[in-house]
């Protein structure tokens, strides 16, 4: 009887401690969208960094980035992205056409994401808003989700 008890009160304990509403970690439900990674790096960029170009084409640039459905659809974003950056906002030794060079051949999401990854890190930090550097990580992570 003493062990019934015993094992009674050991079960309700587990059941106490073991709830199902506990915080697990869920897989998230939706793909990552390449189009709003484009689009959030886009937006990152300062105002002042780009060429006064920007400001009739980056409407037509935003509705293109959000339809970006293959590789080859992210790079040439990337490619065109990149070609509205003032030449002052890249770090020494950035080739801006050899990345639009590449961006010419790219097919695959993973040599996109590439070439975005290459475009962050060729712009000076000045050259982004001030919550780039609390956003950039959940981005390279999401990022990394890319197939």
């Amino acid at each position: 009887m003493k062990n019934i008890i015993t094992l009674t009160a050991l079960l309700i304990g587990a059941q106490f401690f073991c709830r199902s509403d506990a915080q697990v970690p869920k897989a998230p439900t939706d793909k990552v969208n390449a189009g709003n990674l484009v689009s959030q790096f886009a937006n990152a960029i300062k105002p002042s960094s780009f060429l006064s170009d920007w400001s009739s084409g980056k409407s037509g640039w935003l509705a293109s980035a959000g339809k970006i459905a293959s590789g080859g659809q992210m790079a040439s974003s990337i490619s065109s992205l990149a070609g509205f950056i003032k030449p002052g906002m890249f770090k020494s030794g950035f080739n801006l056409q050899a990345l639009q060079q590449a961006a010419s051949a790219a097919k695959t999401m993973g040599e996109a994401t590439g070439l975005l990854k290459n475009l962050e890190k060729g712009l000076k930090p000045e050259a982004m808003s001030s919550d780039w550097a609390s956003k950039k990580t959940s981005w390279e992570s999401a990022l990394q989700m890319l197939k």
